[in-house]
């Protein structure tokens, strides 16, 4: 049964790709051969496309990058390190994802623009270079880490920065792209925030800046689906590269030693 059900599940998922392949292929005019290159480089070559691609590989790359460093580092601290208060400020930590994106907004917002970040790449990174899903993410699969590993280096002298980089990390590193990954793609699709913090066209996105391509390049049905399909290439493709980390990310950290 699964050997015939699987395959119609796989078709029913792709069936949105192959409509966008179809739509985005259609030559201008109606008439004539497939051009789906010729769409995707006319789309490159109109408008702020351009722009609007590279802030957005920007945005996520910079953010996953630091979110990666900072709740990386915080994670392995609150597993491994006891210092006073370090249950509380975990439980902290875990306490702030019960509450909505859209409460700390607005607190979020004046403190930005008190800063003098609107329109700027800092505006739209520094709130979201650091997530509490990140730090218990880590957290978690920190506390699997064999720790008599770490206690030999601490008696051969090992300082606890250099445990960190040199041993800490690699047994870190499913967590960790699996955390970048995860804050890739929230950041790729991220259209609220840069709405309201980037009013300079430059600046946009391309969640943003697709929704005013209708402006630029006229209702066309052609080229709106090639944006769409050249945006869903990058997360496609990281989380195809990535997606053996993604598991062991998301199953190792459950498993304490």
């Amino acid at each position: 049964m699964s050997r015939v059900l699987l395959p119609l599940v796989v078709a029913v998922m792709l069936l949105p790709i192959g409509v966008m392949l179809v739509v985005a292929a259609q030559p201008e005019g109606g008439g004539g051969e497939f051009s789906l290159f010729a769409n995707i480089t006319e789309m490159f070559s109109s408008g702020n496309f351009p722009v609007y691609f590279r802030n957005s590989l920007i945005l996520s790359l910079g953010i996953g990058f630091l979110d990666v460093v900072f709740s990386g580092a915080t994670g392995y601290a609150l597993a491994m390190l006891r210092f006073p208060g370090s249950r509380a400020l975990f439980a902290l930590v875990v306490g702030t994802l019960a509450l909505s994106p859209t409460v700390v907004m607005v607190p979020v917002y004046v403190i930005v623009h008190q800063l003098g970040w609107i329109d700027t790449y800092q505006g739209m990174i520094v709130p979201s270079m650091m997530s509490a899903f990140g730090v218990f993410l880590v957290r978690q699969f920190a506390l699997s880490l064999p720790k008599e590993l770490l206690l030999a280096a601490r008696v051969d002298g090992a300082g606890e920065f250099r445990i960190f980089v040199t041993i800490a990390l690699p047994l870190l590193r499913p967590a960790l792209l699996t955390l970048f990954l995860l804050q890739f793609l929230a950041q790729w699709d991220n259209l609220l925030w840069p709405l309201l913090v980037a009013n300079d066209p430059s600046l946009w996105p391309l969640p943003v800046g697709i929704s005013q391509l209708q402006t630029e390049i006229g209702y066309d049905i052609r080229l709106m689906t090639t944006a769409a399909l050249v945006t869903a290439v990058p997360p496609i493709a990281l989380m195809f590269f990535l997606q053996r980390y993604y598991v062991a990310g998301l199953t190792l950290g459950g498993v304490k030693r």
